[in-house]
């Protein structure tokens, strides 16, 4: 049996520098102990398309064989049957919020993302990018509170680039990120850092990992559920297509990582269609065997012939229009799969992309920003489609942004204050923290409005439940929007 994804049309060359190439927001010293078999039932095989684990018993387990398997990433082995019995137990739970942390490797540059609209703004804009900068498609202006003072003494509305030869947000019928702005499901804080910015991929990522300004062996989600986690269920926290991510990593709650695909399971021989195969083994696993062992292979052939079956048709559940063979598109399928099937997951983190955009930024960043957005639109309606849209809120971050000029080039280097979004149906969106002025920048770098640890800290306090103060380090810092009031509605 293998698994063989199809090719990334969204795999983009970039201009990356050394060390964002050597760095990763993977924890590889963390070794699984185990790797816990996922069933079939628990994702698929319903009639509608929603998976409900209630229908899977320990009486039930593996019956029809596996999906795949997480790899199981705690302080001893937890048995399957424990592990399993404890994430259906925490799945019958309604109401438990989830976070899906995506972050968008190398360091996404801001001005590009959501492009000033402001006149004054927009010139300087110009300016400072005169073959990179885009044209944009202008958001809704932010309503702000009667008596409001603007932080920055600016009122510099942003919009989205209008990305040349591609389909403008919102138009043909696909998604966006203006489809989620414009539903009001996007907190946006387009200049999000933290004091004294460090310019390098190996720390940024550690600190925005760990959720404080030095290293440390548990990230800042790891640390929440060692305080109010499951000491038996390891799908409460899953890294999809990667090691176990640094966010998570905990001292002793268990955690796991999945592959990004559930599809393409089956048999393969070189150069025979997977689907006669499939058929002939298929056949095999119902003939007469002489013995048991064979009667025992034989079954876990035709199990294996049934799930790559049943899979055949599960890349598009419930017609959600997925930005086609994109890693991310994969990556978020199986996060709505898992937040869908009532297991208990609480936490999904997800890294993608290469936005280190030393040079040629237009052709690399714009299509990548374009999958993002559609991705992200489809994932939204995924959630709505499995009735779990109000329980998930997604976290949109990158380790830092880019200067504010392009270089030599035609790209832009390391810099402060890159976007983050927070995006559900339960978030107050709007513009959460104030934009960074171009015309006023701070030695060439965007001035920070936001630091990252106070967003942090509401998705804490406001979302997962639990005291801040107990898992970020020192007083957490209050989270001011600019247009004031709270992250969640």
């Amino acid at each position: 049996m293998n698994e063989q994804p199809p090719r990334d049309l969204d795999a983009i060359e970039v201009l990356r520098c050394a060390d964002c190439a050597a760095s990763d927001s993977a924890a590889y010293d963390a070794v699984p102990v185990d790797y816990m078999p996922i069933p079939t039932e628990a994702l698929v095989g319903f009639p509608d398309g929603v998976p409900r684990m209630p229908q899977v018993n320990r009486h039930r387990f593996l019956k029809n064989g596996v999906l795949g398997f997480a790899a199981v990433y705690a302080a001893s082995k937890i048995p399957w049957q424990t592990a399993f019995e404890a994430a259906v137990a925490e799945g019958a739970v309604s109401g438990n919020n989830c976070v899906v942390m995506l972050f968008l490797n190398g360091g996404n540059d801001g001005p590009n993302t959501f492009v000033p609209t402001d006149t004054a703004e927009y010139n300087a804009y110009l300016a400072l990018r005169p073959t990179i900068a885009r044209s944009n498609v202008a958001l809704p202006a932010v309503a702000t509170p009667v008596g409001y003072t603007p932080m920055l003494g600016i009122e510099s509305q942003l919009g989205l680039p209008n990305l040349p030869g591609m389909a403008l947000p919102g138009v043909g019928g696909t998604g966006s990120l203006k489809t989620l702005w414009d539903a009001q499901n996007i907190a946006l804080f387009p200049a999000t850092d933290y004091p004294n910015p460090n310019f390098s991929h190996f720390t940024s990522r550690d600190w925005w990992f760990a959720g404080m300004l030095q290293k440390s062996s548990t990230g800042w989600l790891g640390r929440w559920l060692d305080l109010y986690g499951s000491p038996t269920n390891p799908l409460q926290a899953v890294s999809i297509g990667s090691n176990v991510s640094k966010i998570i990593r905990s001292a002793h709650a268990p955690v796991a990582s999945i592959p990004e695909s559930f599809a393409n399971f089956g048999f393969n021989v070189s150069g025979a269609p997977t689907a006669t195969v499939n058929g002939q083994v298929g056949a095999l696993s119902g003939a007469p065997a002489g013995n048991a062992s064979t009667s025992r292979s034989r079954t876990v052939f035709g199990q294996t012939v049934q799930v790559a079956e049943r899979l055949g048709t599960f890349t598009q559940t419930n017609g959600v229009n997925y930005p086609v063979n994109s890693s991310l598109s994969r990556r978020l399928q199986a996060a709505a799969n898992l937040l869908g099937a009532g297991l208990g997951t609480r936490i999904v983190t997800i890294d993608w992309g290469g936005f280190d955009t030393h040079g040629t930024q237009l052709a690399s960043q714009d299509p990548q920003l374009s999958v993002l957005g559609q991705a992200l639109a489809a994932f939204q309606a995924d959630l709505t489609a499995r009735g779990v849209a109000d329980n998930v809120v997604t976290c949109v971050f990158s380790e830092f942004g880019r200067r504010g000029g392009e270089n030599a080039s035609f790209g832009t280097d390391h810099g402060a204050g890159g976007p983050m979004q927070i995006i559900g149906t339960q978030v107050r969106g709007g513009l959460g923290g104030a934009p960074a002025p171009l015309s006023a920048l701070d030695r060439g770098n965007l001035r920070v409005t936001t630091d990252f640890r106070s967003v942090y800290g509401a998705l804490l306090g406001e979302w997962m439940g639990g005291d801040p103060g107990a898992i970020l380090p020192g007083a957490p810092l209050p989270l001011v929007r600019e247009d004031g009031g709270n992250l969640i509605k």
